[in-house]
C-alpha cells in the first residue's frame, strides 16, 4: 500500500512540474508575440508617418563592396586601328584599399568598370590607333634583332637577340633581311622560339 501511496506523490509531482514548465513557456511564447506585434506597429506607424510627410524611405546595405588588399586591377584597352586588345594586370597599391565603385568611378574618369568585386576590378576602354605589340624582325649584325612599329610604321630598336643568323636556313635570313612582320607579343615570343 506504501509504495502506491508513494507512486501518487510521484506523479502528482512529476504533473505538477510538467504544468508549471507548459504555464512558463506559453508564457514566453505570448509575451515574445506581443514584442513582434508592438515592433510591427511601430514600424508601420513610423513609415506611415514618413509617408505622410513625402519623406522618401531608402533601404541601404550595410556591406557595400570595397577593394581588398590583395584586390586585382585588370585594364583592358582595345584600339580602333589594329582591333588588338591589350591586357594589363596590377595588384591594387595600399591607397585604392577601400575604395567602393564609385570613388574608382571618379578615380579613373577615363575607364569603364565592367566587374567590381572586392578581389577584382575589370576596367576598359577604347583608343584610336595601335597598341605597343607590333614588331618587326630583321638582321643586325649577324643576329636577330627586335623592331617596334608605332602608327606611322617607323621602326625602332627594341632588342637585339643572340640568336644569330648565320646557323639559320637561308629561306629565312632572306626574309629577315626584308623584315617579318609580327603582331602581338605571344606571336613574337613563338617566332622567337622558332628561331632558337
Amino acid at each position: 500500500m506504501r509504495k502506491g501511496y508513494l507512486i501518487s506523490i510521484i506523479g502528482i509531482i512529476i504533473f505538477a512540474i510538467l504544468v508549471t514548465i507548459g504555464v512558463i513557456i506559453y508564457k514566453n511564447a505570448n509575451s515574445n508575440l506581443e514584442q513582434k506585434e508592438a515592433t510591427y506597429i511601430q514600424t508601420n506607424h513610423i513609415e506611415e508617418n514618413l509617408v505622410n510627410s513625402n519623406i522618401e524611405l531608402v533601404t541601404t546595405t550595410s556591406e557595400e563592396e570595397k577593394v581588398s588588399p590583395n584586390c586585382l586591377f585588370i585594364f583592358k584597352v582595345y584600339y580602333k586601328e589594329c582591333e588588338h586588345i591589350t591586357i594589363e594586370k596590377e595588384t591594387a597599391s595600399e591607397v585604392m584599399v577601400n575604395k567602393t565603385r564609385e570613388d574608382l568611378e571618379s578615380i579613373y574618369k577615363d575607364w569603364n568598370i565592367v566587374t567590381f568585386r572586392n578581389d577584382e576590378v575589370l576596367f576598359y576602354k577604347e583608343q584610336e590607333g595601335i597598341c605597343n605589340e607590333h614588331y618587326m624582325l630583321k638582321e643586325l649584325e649577324g643576329c636577330i634583332a627586335i623592331y617596334s612599329v608605332n602608327e606611322e610604321e617607323k621602326e625602332t630598336l627594341k632588342e637585339k637577340t643572340a640568336i644569330i643568323t648565320t646557323y639559320l636556313p637561308e629561306e629565312d635570313v632572306n626574309r629577315l633581311k626584308e623584315g617579318i612582320r609580327v603582331d602581338g607579343t605571344d606571336k613574337l615570343n613563338k617566332a622567337l622560339e622558332d628561331y632558337e
